[in-house]
This record gives structure tokens, C-alpha cells and sequence, in this order.
């Protein structure tokens, strides 16, 4: 416990030294998106809906992140948008995946685990499954648009002239470099995520046929495969938004 406080406090530190004024909103807002997810929990304890709260918290998490951190102006409102629309769409195709593939529940590898715990669970899982996809990309979808929606605005600010089809040319080139980057993270976290999950598959003598028809293995690669999908498909989409946007604003 002591080890994370000084790490906590390290952070701060490196944080105000290398932001400066703009640490306390980073800090603050990081804080208040933590305290999100605990609203999250309550709320599905408490028995609401599970696809409506975690609609909700999704939204009031990409507020934080593009309003309060980043203020408010064009740019963060054409992120917050293009992950709006996304968002909606994007769902509507998760939903009926997860329900396809039936990786919702508790794993056979784990019920030796849970032997002692009462399963009687309120909660859907199917629904909570859905809720934690969609919190596993937030991160990824979030950060995807605003780093498009800032280089396209920088783009058209220093473009000579104005032509819609270069810049939004520019803009996916932009995407694509930050497409790489975020295709390598999300591949090293599930590895090392699941690295334990893997070695355990192995000392039970799991065939490779066994593994990747392991519930516990095809879950947790689901969830990094739609994560791959949906920081694939913002990336384009806010190209397209913020290009049309900005150019249409500078010229008049």
C-alpha cells in the first residue's frame, strides 16, 4: 500500500512537471472518471438497467475527457460527436455478437474458484458482458478521436489553401500512425493480460484446439478484437467529420 501511494504521488509530480497548469484538470479529471466507474458499479447493485447505465457512464467519461481536460471548443466537440454516433451504431452490432457467441458467464476453469460464492447474481450477463466491451474501448475510442480531431484542425489552420480532399487525405494519414500504435497497445495488453490465463490453459494440458475454444481464452480475445475494430472504424469516421468541419468553418 505504501508502494502505490509514493507511485500516486510520483505520477502527480511528473504530471504538474511536464503539464504545468493543465495537471489539476488531468489529475481531477482522471479522479472523477475513477469515481464513474464506482457509480457504475452501485448502480448495476442496485439493479438498473445494465446497457443504460453503462450508455451513461460512457457518455459522462468521454465529457470529462474531452471537455474538462481538454476544454471545450471545436475540436473536442467533433470528437465528443463522431464517439456519439459511434457509439450508438457500434452497439447495436455488439449486442447481438455477444449473444451469438454465448462467451457471457462463468468459464468451466473457474467454477472450482467459485465453488463457496453464491451464483445468484441479479445481474444479466449477457448485459454485463456488453457493458464491459464497451468500457474495455472507451479508452481507445476516446483518445482516438481527439488526437484526429486536433491533427485535422492543425492541418486546416496551417493549410495555404483549402481543398476538403487533401486535407481529409492528410488527416487519415494521421490516422493511420496512431492506428499503428494503438493496434500494438491493445495486442500487448491482452498478451500480458492473459499471459497467467495461457501458462494455467498450458499446465492443464489444453490442446491448441482446446484454448481457442476455451470460453475464459475467446472472451478475453473478443473483448481485445472489438476494441481492434472500434479504433479502427473512429479513426476514419472523425477524419471524415473533422475535415468537412473545419474546412467548411475556415472558409467562411
Amino acid at each position: 500500500m505504501n508502494t502505490l501511494v509514493v507511485l500516486l504521488i510520483l505520477l502527480s509530480i511528473l504530471i504538474f512537471i511536464v503539464f504545468g497548469e493543465v495537471a489539476f484538470s488531468i489529475i481531477s479529471g482522471t479522479v472523477a472518471n475513477f469515481c464513474l466507474f464506482i457509480l457504475l458499479v452501485l448502480l448495476l447493485v442496485n439493479g438498473l438497467p445494465v446497457y443504460g447505465s453503462t450508455l451513461l457512464i460512457f457518455l459522462a467519461i468521454a465529457a470529462i475527457t474531452l471537455f474538462y481536460i481538454n476544454e471545450f471548443n471545436r475540436k473536442t466537440l467533433v470528437a465528443f460527436i463522431c464517439v456519439l454516433f459511434f457509439l450508438m451504431v457500434f452497439t447495436l452490432v455488439v449486442w447481438p455478437l455477444i449473444h451469438v457467441l454465448k462467451v457471457y458467464g462463468f468459464p468451466p476453469e473457474e467454477l472450482d474458484e467459485l465453488s463457496d460464492f453464491d451464483f445468484s447474481v441479479n445481474v444479466p450477463f449477457e448485459s454485463l458482458n456488453t457493458s464491459l466491451i464497451l468500457l474495455s474501448f472507451s479508452g481507445a475510442v476516446i483518445d482516438g478521436s481527439m488526437a484526429i480531431s486536433s491533427a485535422t484542425s492543425e492541418l486546416v489552420g496551417h493549410a495555404k489553401q483549402l481543398v476538403l480532399k487533401e486535407i481529409l487525405a492528410s488527416s487519415l494519414v494521421v490516422g493511420r500512425d496512431v492506428l499503428t500504435s494503438t493496434i500494438n497497445t491493445l495486442l500487448f495488453a491482452f498478451m500480458g493480460s492473459n499471459l497467467g490465463l495461457i501458462i494455467w490453459l498450458q499446465d492443464l494440458n489444453y490442446s491448441f484446439q482446446d484454448i481457442i475454444n476455451s470460453k475464459v481464452f475467446v472472451g478475453g480475445l473478443l473483448t481485445s478484437v472489438i476494441s481492434g475494430i472500434a479504433a479502427v472504424l473512429i479513426l476514419p469516421l472523425t477524419s471524415a467529420v473533422a475535415s468537412y468541419t473545419f474546412c467548411k468553418s475556415q472558409s467562411k
